[in-house]
């Protein structure tokens, strides 16, 4: 009986290192650098650019000095830094390489955002008749420890606000930052969850798992299946109709429809999963909303 305890003991042991590595190995691999980013001013109201019928790429418009191009980065919180892409930016003198980073100094609206370590995402070859030039993705270090406006009703954003506008002063509650992610509770169907909103999931409403997508969706709803590109990973989403609302704060948005993915990494999935998340949101749940995003309070508002 002494070695069977021994032996029980053991394996416990293990199990409970096992998961302490997992977690401090997660934590560690998901934890962005320190944010490089220098912003300055406040950018007044910026029109949104959307790409496809189904809006599914949301578009910011940037500008250098001494430059009248018009060029575009997607605004993605999901990604925990802003990049640019290599082939686009090869003959943009504003933008000097270096050891695998870039220097460049830029304006959207009236905000000047500079850095001397902006990440380079390795792009295939762009298309030099495109009518955008799309030149890389600002993500959420963008938001943190600032002020946010994103303004889906009239179609603008204002970064860097200097205050909280006077029609969220009593409407905010509590979300998390967490690896410059950004999540909060809600409701669906009348059970707590946490949510992640991913502005670069633009054309989504719901991005789930394929469990509570089953629960969620329609028992005879089309099921419209489509294969798109995510950084290095070709996705397949299935999407059916779906009769819900979800409440995030005390505001109840009706969602029309529910995806699940396959095509993530194992390493993407067993996050969400250690993380509780119950699923992503993406911009097209939102387009009827405005959304107050507080990254120096952890503050969020939905009107």
């Amino acid at each position: 009986m002494k070695i069977l305890k021994k032996v029980i003991l053991s394996i416990l042991g293990i199990l409970i290192l096992s998961a302490v590595g997992g977690y401090i190995y997660f934590d560690q691999k998901f934890s962005p650098d320190k944010n490089y980013l220098t912003v300055k001013n406040e950018s007044g109201s910026i029109p949104l650019k959307w790409l496809g019928n189904e809006k599914n790429v949301l578009l910011l418009p940037i500008h250098f000095e001494n430059d009248t191009t018009k060029y575009y980065l997607q605004f993605d919180t999901g990604s925990p830094y802003t990049v640019f892409y290599s082939n686009p930016i090869k003959n943009i003198c504003q933008i000097s390489i270096k050891n695998d980073v870039a220097k460049a100094s830029f304006n959207i609206g009236k905000t000047n955002v500079t850095s001397s370590n902006f990440k380079i995402y390795k792009s295939s070859a762009d298309d030099d008749n495109a009518s955008l030039k799309i030149i890389g993705t600002i993500g959420a270090d963008i938001l943190e420890n600032r002020k946010t406006i994103i303004n889906f009703r009239e179609n603008y954003i204002n970064l860097n606000l200097s205050k909280i506008p006077a029609s969220f002063q009593t409407k905010t509650f509590d979300f998390k930052f967490k690896k410059r992610k950004i999540i909060f509770d809600g409701f669906l169907e009348g059970k707590e969850g946490k949510f992640l909103y991913d502005s670069g999931s633009s054309a989504y409403e719901l991005l789930t798992n394929k469990e509570v997508w089953q629960e969620l969706k329609q028992t005879n709803s089309k099921i419209n299946i489509e294969k798109s590109q995510s950084w290095d990973h070709i996705l397949t989403t299935y999407t059916a109709n779906c009769t819900q609302k979800i409440q995030i704060g005390n505001c109840k948005i009706p969602l029309n429809n529910v995806t699940y993915v396959e095509g993530y990494s194992q390493t993407q999935y067993y996050m969400m999963k250690f993380s509780g998340i119950t699923g992503m949101l993406g911009n097209k749940l939102f387009l009827d909303n405005i959304l107050y995003i507080d990254c120096t309070q952890n503050k969020i508002g939905i009107e």
